[in-house]
């Protein structure tokens, strides 16, 4: 094979191969507002303390570190075909997809015997980002998601 077209089928494939995989726009969203939801006031337990960024109580004991991955399907945007209401923004859907992975870290601390998971982080595609006020949302082309890594301990309070 000549050289010039082993080098051209060599650029079209790496170019393919980097068109395919649209990236996520990722969105910072705040904390704060997706726990103060209906849906988080009917889902996460207030008896598991919630420490986010690198905060950590002074008084824990143990140590498990634990990832949650949770993804939304977007829904399709039909209301204007059959007179319904539009669907969720991606806000709202963002709260949610957090609100679950939150809660599925508070259930692990209940399986672990913790009740407190500190040190909580955005952690997409393993790129931790750690804020004690916004969480990172990605949001795909056909669904959107939220990662979260955080670490199980008991406190005596």
């Amino acid at each position: 094979m000549k050289p010039w077209m082993r080098f051209s089928l060599m650029a079209g494939a790496l170019l393919a191969g980097t068109g395919a995989q649209a990236a996520d726009q990722l969105l910072n969203q705040p904390i704060d507002k997706a726990l103060a939801s209906a849906e988080a006031r009917s889902r996460v337990d207030p008896s598991i303390r919630l420490l986010f960024g690198f905060n950590r109580l002074p008084d824990a004991q143990g140590g498990q570190s634990y990832k949650t991955v949770k993804r939304i399907r977007r829904p399709v945007d039909n209301s204007s075909a059959t007179g319904g209401a539009p669907p969720p923004g991606d806000e709202e859907l963002c709260a949610t997809t957090f609100v679950q992975a939150v809660q599925e870290l508070q259930q692990r601390a209940m399986k672990e015997g913790g009740n407190a998971v500190v040190d909580i982080r955005s952690n997409w595609k393993n790129d931790e980002t750690a804020s004690d006020s916004t969480y990172v949302c990605a949001k795909g082309a056909a669904y959107i998601g939220v990662a979260l890594k955080g670490v199980v301990v008991r406190t005596g309070s």
